[in-house]
């Protein structure tokens, strides 16, 4: 599980194998180390020494954000690469082949995902603005094979993105509002969600990927460059409809948030959920993780967590030429 702390001046400190979360000198929870997978720190919180060493030693990371969601860095144990791996994603960076191949797979099972989470988002309403993004999309997703370069498929995704966006947006009710995609900074409450959900997802991924050794850095769809985990923004894609899209426009369509959980525009423009709604969201957050899937490659029914774990694997089986091809975790209706 994740560990999340939101409470602006909390401390974690540690007892018998246990954190121990203080907020003004009160104790308010405790939670057995093997029970935590990775620690995410939003604004100021803050870990005792004792806390640090056993996260180092248990190998799990900890993950700085400002206390509106946005990502600052990760204390985590060096020295986890697998020196095979490493020499497998430095030979087939440099095969241009191999990197459009998986980027071809990548790109598809994104936009399939999108696809399939508009088709069951208008089941019942029928709106003829998503139907016409789900028509859109499919022949987006039918280009995909027929790129001849990473720059047209990149032209295939943002044209299909922008698609599923508008689509996505006819399907938002009021009081809330989703007119195009906006990051750094989002510039609405839904944007706001997205973003957060996004980062969440991106963090679970760069945790699973270094546990098992790979270097984040190299990918196949987004190119390397400094300091951009190439291979984590990959691997995110095919779950940014299923896993973040879906519970967005759920906690949107059912109230469960109102625009007066969301702060007035910054000097920026930005839009961030207050403090409150921050908590209401991870709780939200760590049960649509949880949630019971099947698993397609393996056909058993698991957790959206357990997905992404099994998908980095995928990955290493195409790595080391157990397969040739990427497999997506592609939706069901």
């Amino acid at each position: 599980m994740s560990l999340n702390f939101t409470d602006q001046g909390a401390y974690v400190k540690v007892r018998h194998q246990q954190f121990q979360v203080y907020c003004k000198y009160e104790l308010r929870c405790q939670v057995p180390v093997n029970r935590v997978s990775h620690i995410v720190l939003f604004g100021c919180c803050h870990l005792s020494h004792g806390a640090v060493s056993l996260a180092l030693r248990r190998r799990i990371p900890v993950m700085f954000l400002s206390n509106q969601g946005r990502y600052f860095g990760r204390l985590q144990t060096e020295g986890m690469a697998e020196v095979e791996y490493l020499a497998k994603q430095v030979q087939h960076s440099l095969n241009w082949e191999f990197s459009f191949r998986q980027a071809k797979s990548i790109v598809g099972a994104k936009l399939h995902n999108c696809r399939i989470l508009l088709r069951r988002l208008n089941r019942r309403r029928k709106l003829d603005e998503v139907i016409k993004a789900i028509e859109d999309l499919a022949h987006w997703i039918e280009k995909v094979p027929t790129a001849e370069s990473i720059e047209v498929l990149l032209g295939y995704e943002g044209q299909g993105a922008h698609v599923y966006f508008q689509g996505l947006g006819a399907l938002i009710q009021e009081p809330f509002v989703f007119e195009k995609r906006t990051r750094r900074p989002p510039t609405d409450p839904i944007n706001s969600m997205l973003s957060l959900g996004y980062t969440l997802v991106h963090q679970n991924l760069y945790s699973l990927v270094q546990a098992v050794g790979l270097h984040p850095h190299f990918g196949n769809l987004h190119v390397p460059r400094k300091n951009h985990p190439a291979l984590i923004s990959d691997l995110l894609e095919e779950f940014r409809a299923p896993i973040v899209d879906s519970l967005v426009v759920y906690l949107a369509n059912s109230q469960i948030f109102k625009p007066e959980d969301f702060t007035p525009p910054d000097a920026r423009g930005g839009v961030y959920l207050h403090p409150d709604a921050l908590k209401k969201f991870l709780k939200h957050w760590q049960e649509r993780l949880q949630t019971q899937v099947t698993h397609p490659h393996t056909g058993y029914k698991v957790s959206y967590h357990r997905c992404l774990e099994l998908q980095v694997w995928e990955y290493i089986a195409c790595l080391m030429e157990q397969q040739e091809v990427y497999r997506p975790m592609l939706s069901k209706m």
